[in-house]
């Protein structure tokens, strides 16, 4: 098997290669699991298997197909893994639609511009404040952030729109696989939810629900105009995700 490269549309391409036109005796034996648990049922030694990247920017990043039934996955190649990307005022809008208060809303955009405040409360948007410097000030914003959306309901909410179906698709992924064919791992659908959800204390001084944070693509404080565009950008990122699926399959063992 050749070595993959941590890119993630060459891991795309990697993975569709892996299992197309294989049967399952071709296959080592991690991906023999793999496949025998996405399915959930014995695969036949001799039928073929078939496997296409997704066209479509969904969280299906390729399908994979064997006899009739098509299963959809998600593919994650590092450790610190940007897991959805919307615009500051879609992210809005969505949090409107989960009835979140407007001023814990405006708790998060203050936090995403990193605007300080002066006396009177106006904002000053001749420079934005680091992270660090924005915590030092606001922490109190973001904890009462915090404690509006880390609710089980808005979590599983944000679970379907940020990893599950996302914003432009009427389908789940059926697993998420992170690494690349030579070493990974994955999980199901359904222990996505009991995964994240078993996070929901942790306690984060960034936005955040259970262990994803939330926050700007980039600060973008020297205002380089190559990252204007991703200033106004939420990125939803996973620390250590690898580590994460790895932990609690094994205590479902």
């Amino acid at each position: 098997m050749k070595e993959s490269i941590c890119n993630g549309i060459q891991n795309e391409y990697d993975f569709v290669e892996l299992f197309n036109n294989k049967c399952i005796k071709d296959l080592d034996s991690n991906s023999q699991k793999f496949l025998i648990e996405l399915f959930n049922k014995e695969l036949e030694n001799d039928e073929e298997i078939k496997s296409w990247k997704n066209k479509c920017m969904q969280k299906a990043d390729m399908f994979i197909k064997y006899k009739n039934i098509i299963k959809s996955v998600s593919l994650k190649c590092g450790n610190s893994n940007s897991v959805h990307h919307e615009s500051i005022e879609d992210f809005k809008r969505y949090l409107e639609e989960l009835q979140i208060p407007y001023k814990v809303i405006n708790y998060y955009t203050s936090y995403h511009y990193g605007y300080r405040r002066d006396a009177n409360g106006e904002l000053d948007f001749s420079k934005s404040l680091s992270s660090n410097e924005y915590k030092s000030l606001y922490q109190d914003e973001i904890d009462l952030f915090n404690k509006e959306i880390n609710k089980t309901k808005i979590i599983i909410n944000m679970i379907d729109r940020f990893i599950i179906r996302g914003r432009n698709s009427d389908y789940d992924i059926d697993a998420l696989v992170c690494g690349t064919v030579d070493n990974y791992v994955w999980i199901n659908k359904y222990d996505l939810y009991d995964l994240i959800l078993s996070k929901k204390c942790l306690d984060f001084t960034s936005p955040h629900i259970a262990c994803l944070t939330i926050g700007p693509k980039k600060r973008n404080l020297d205002r380089n105009s190559n990252y204007a565009k991703e200033r106004y950008v939420v990125c939803v990122r996973w620390n250590f995700i690898k580590e994460s699926i790895i932990d609690f399959k094994s205590k479902q063992d």
